[in-house]
């Protein structure tokens, strides 16, 4: 038999149960915030894509509003056309690495679903493939493409606020 002093009191028993307890719970909201990432990134992606739809819309109506600008004479030398010849080539930039950014990930998702028709086994439903699929090649270049669309954002309100300066003056 264990001696008297070997033996735990209340307290410690009690420590080690919350400790066991707080692990528990750690990794169970871990899986619970990893099945929510896998189940909602498909979305973010689609919205980055359909803002980069949307960006080469506006580019193309800022392209044709230089254009116009750039016909008048003297333009060139006039600085609201000069920062629009700027901010026009920082978006052609910044649109054409988001869609390098958007065509590796269409690329991986579709060579990871090739590689799985032969699996049988999954970790995941099988009717989240895609999303897996996308998730998986998402998560790498996130943060990367989320700076892009912020970055592609900013310069959009600089043209708006150029736009509203030209205007009122």
């Amino acid at each position: 038999m264990a001696d008297a002093s070997e033996q735990d009191s209340p307290l410690s028993i009690a420590a080690n149960v919350a400790g066991i307890l707080t692990f528990v719970v750690a990794m169970v909201a871990a899986v619970y915030v990893r099945i929510t990432y896998l189940r909602n990134s498909d979305q973010e992606y689609f919205q980055v894509k359909t803002s980069l739809s949307w960006y080469k819309t506006e580019s193309t109506w800022l392209a044709e509003l230089i254009k116009a600008a750039g016909e008048r004479p003297y333009a060139e030398y006039q600085p609201e056309y000069q920062m629009y010849t700027f901010v026009m080539d920082d978006l052609v930039q910044l649109e054409k690495r988001l869609l390098e950014i958007v065509e590796e990930i269409e690329s991986k998702a579709g060579s990871e679903d090739e590689e799985r028709k032969g699996i049988r086994w999954t970790l995941v439903p099988r009717r989240w493939g895609f999303t897996t699929a996308v998730a998986m090649a998402w998560l790498p270049v996130r943060t990367k493409a989320l700076e892009l669309v912020r970055q592609r954002d900013a310069l959009t309100a600089r043209v708006s606020f150029t736009q509203t300066s030209m205007i009122s003056s």
